[in-house]
């Protein structure tokens, strides 16, 4: 396994990591701003897969994939006041039209369907 040698640049206490001139850290944040804000990189763009590419100290948080906003287990912007957003690769969804993109379809017995809908169906062949 090669060594990666970064470049990190320090300003004010806010602290940028870079590989080939592009904001990158592949253990860590690429940038620690000294308010706890922390974004992280990969080759210039956002990217983290295990969490938030963005953790803001005043509680926002931003999922990103390769430099677009993306998240299958939950909204890809949260905001402190609670406000959310879901997207996938880049796109923008309605929290119901984010579930039908990635939940797989349920299978339901009659009996769960006419539970669910609150009347009796009959199945047509």
């Amino acid at each position: 396994m090669s060594k990666i040698t970064y470049t990190v640049t320090v300003d004010r206490g806010n602290k940028s990591w870079y590989l080939n001139d592009k904001r990158h850290r592949e253990d860590g944040p690429a940038i620690e701003n000294s308010n706890g804000n922390k974004s992280w990189y990969l080759n210039g763009k956002r990217h983290r897969e295990d969490g938030p590419a963005v953790e803001n100290s005043n509680g926002y948080k931003a999922w990103y994939i390769n430099g677009k906003r993306h998240r299958e287990d939950g909204p890809a912007v949260e905001y402190s006041n609670g406000d959310k957003y879901w997207y996938l690769r880049g796109k923008e969804y309605t929290e119901s039209a984010w579930k039908a993109n990635t939940q797989p379809p349920k299978d339901l017995t009659v009996a769960e369907l006419e539970e669910l809908l609150g009347y009796k169906i009959k199945i047509i062949k």
